[in-house]
This record gives structure tokens, C-alpha cells and sequence, in this order.
């Protein structure tokens, strides 16, 4: 009996130096491995905490849109190891690929590691003026409606002086936010999320969409930012993510003169890890780096919504979040990029 045990505690003796020497080689790997992270520009605070860490990591910051065009006719090298980016994009860029008889590029959807509520920033008069005219509570219709009313603020409810409605978001043709705000925006007309791309040609659609994105402003840079800087004469309301304006309204010094509205239904944006397909040691590193206690915190110190994370100023914890994005499909979001371009000529 003595030798059988000496010989099972020897055996486990080899197991586990072998799985130590595995365990210290993967490390050294790692720590000397280049891991090449493409990051949406509205995650670029979280990504450049996670590139000063210990992993090795090379960072490009660029639009969702941007690199979602490149990667759509990309053939050979990537030229990174994973995108850090909103959903649905991953998923349009591999539909475009497919509908040139490309092969996808990622591999299944990863798990949800952070979200945002989409929200309106709105000046604290004019919001209680679309309340009133939205019956207590502002929605996409009504808000489009409102922007395309002849004779603005004053036809509905405010003052002469206020001019017409003046609403910014960011570029859906490049942005990522962008566009997921298109998709809320369409939601909110139909009153459903489970669109077709033959819904966007009802007349009535088509009539608000037009108005609304016409009237929509052009920033340079953030709206929200550009509204707190210039005041009531650039925006009335800029729609963004809770991520960016809560704590971008908890220290600006004209955060209390701005209402943060929730738009009904409620839609998010959710933060994905998008890996190349034929996983290897890179991605695989990249992905423990990301979606580990590293990158959940610089997440949530950025603004995002994180499981178990303690939220940043200005980021409540109510409303609670919908089970899912409440936005329409990836085909429909891409179908909607088109019309815009199509309304709006650039």
C-alpha cells in the first residue's frame, strides 16, 4: 500500500510541475506577445487604461463605422487580434462580407461585457416643454416630430426666441453610437423593433426620417460636449449614452441646467469583444485581458454599466436595464446607414 501511495503522489508530483511549467510558459508568452486591440472611439478612455497595464497591448482608436468599411473588404491580415466595439457592428461587418461572397471573420458573438442606456441630454426649459407636448413622456416620434414642426419651439409650447428645435448626434454612417440611435429613433416611429428593410419605405417614415435628419446639426466632436461649451444657441438636446453624458454632466459646470432623458422604449449600447475566426494564442490572451477584472473596472470608470462594478459619478443605477438592446436587427441597422446617406447626402 505504501508503494501504491508513493507512486499516486509521485504521479501527481509530475502532473502538477507540468502544469506549473505550462502554466509559466503561456505567461512568458503573454507577457512578451503583442496584442493588437481596435477600439470604437466612444471606448477609448477604457481601452487606453487596459493599453497602460501589464499586457503588451497596440491600440488603434478609431470609428466603429470606419473600421467595420475596412473590415467589410479586408482579405489576409486583420491587422488586429480583436475589436472592442458596440453590437451590433461585428455582425453587419461579417453580412457585408457575406453578401460579396466574402468569408465572416469573427467568430460567434462573445458575451456582453458592458452597456449603456441611450439617452437625450435636453436643457431643463426645453425638456419641459417636449414633455408637456409628448404627454409626459419624450419619445423618438415625438421628438422628430417636434424638430420638423414649422415655426419651432414657439408652435409647440416655448418661446419665439428659442428658434427652431436644434438636436445633434454623432454621424450614424461613422459612429457607432451614431447609428444605434438611428435604431432607436426607428423603433420609437414604429413602436416595434422586429422591422424589415421594406418598413423603411412607408411614406409617413420616410417623411419624418427626412425632416428629422436634416434638421439634425453637424459637431465636429462630441455633440454633448459641443452643447455644454457653446450653450442654448448650438443644441436643445444631443442624444449620446449614459456612459458619456453622466459623468461628463457631473463635472461640467452646466450640468444642473441639463435633464437627462430616457426615451421610450428604452435601447442600449452594448460593448462586445469581436475575435478573428481560426482562434489562436493572441486573441485568446486578448480576450482574458478585456473581459477580466482589468478591463471590467476601466469600463466602469468610464461610465458603463458593469456587473459588479461600482458605477461612476453621474451614472445612476436606475433605470434598470431591458433584457436586451431593444434595437432592431444588424440588417435593418445597416439598411437604415444607407437611407441616411441617402437623405442626407454626405
Amino acid at each position: 500500500m505504501r508503494r501504491v501511495l508513493a507512486v499516486v503522489a509521485a504521479a501527481a508530483m509530475v502532473v502538477g510541475s507540468l502544469a506549473l511549467r505550462s502554466r509559466l510558459d503561456r505567461d512568458e508568452v503573454e507577457s512578451s506577445q503583442v496584442l493588437r486591440l481596435t477600439c470604437a472611439t466612444e471606448l477609448k478612455l477604457p481601452c487606453e487604461a487596459m493599453e497602460s497595464g501589464d499586457a503588451r497591448i497596440e491600440l488603434t482608436v478609431e470609428a466603429a463605422g470606419t473600421t467595420a468599411d475596412r473590415l467589410a473588404t479586408t482579405e489576409g491580415d486583420l491587422g488586429l487580434d480583436g475589436w472592442l466595439t458596440t453590437a451590433p457592428w461585428p455582425v453587419i461587418v461579417d453580412q457585408q462580407r457575406q453578401a460579396t461572397s466574402l468569408p465572416p471573420l469573427f467568430a460567434a458573438p462573445g458575451p456582453t461585457i458592458a452597456r449603456s442606456p441611450l439617452v437625450l441630454a435636453v436643457w431643463k426649459d426645453r425638456a419641459g416643454v417636449l414633455n408637456s407636448r409628448c404627454g409626459g413622456s419624450v419619445g423618438w416620434k415625438c421628438l422628430g416630430e417636434a424638430v420638423g414642426t414649422p415655426g419651432g419651439w414657439k408652435a409647440i409650447g416655448g418661446q419665439e426666441s428659442w428658434g427652431p428645435v436644434k438636436l445633434g448626434h454623432a454621424p450614424p454612417a461613422s459612429d457607432g453610437i451614431g447609428l444605434l440611435v438611428l435604431g432607436q429613433a426607428a423603433g420609437g416611429w414604429f413602436g416595434r423593433t422586429d422591422l424589415a428593410s421594406i418598413d423603411l419605405e412607408d411614406e409617413g417614415f420616410q417623411g419624418w426620417f427626412a425632416n428629422l435628419e436634416r434638421a439634425v446639426r453637424a459637431s465636429a466632436g462630441s455633440p454633448l460636449e459641443t452643447m455644454l461649451v457653446t450653450g442654448r444657441s448650438t443644441y436643445d438636446a444631443a442624444a449620446t449614452t449614459e456612459a458619456e453624458a453622466g459623468p461628463l454632466l457631473s463635472r461640467s459646470a452646466r450640468g444642473s441646467e441639463v435633464d437627462l432623458l430616457y426615451p421610450s422604449p428604452m435601447a442600449t449600447a452594448d460593448v462586445v469583444l469581436a475575435s478573428p475566426t481560426g482562434d489562436g494564442d493572441a486573441p485568446a490572451a486578448l480576450r482574458r485581458e478585456v473581459q477580466g477584472s482589468d478591463g471590467a473596472e476601466a469600463l466602469a470608470a468610464a461610465g458603463w454599466r458593469v456587473p459588479g462594478q461600482e458605477p461612476a459619478d453621474g451614472v445612476p443605477d436606475t433605470p434598470a436595464l431591458p433584457d436586451n438592446s431593444g434595437l432592431p436587427s444588424p440588417g435593418l441597422l445597416d439598411a437604415l446607414r444607407t437611407r441616411w446617406h441617402e437623405v442626407t447626402g454626405k
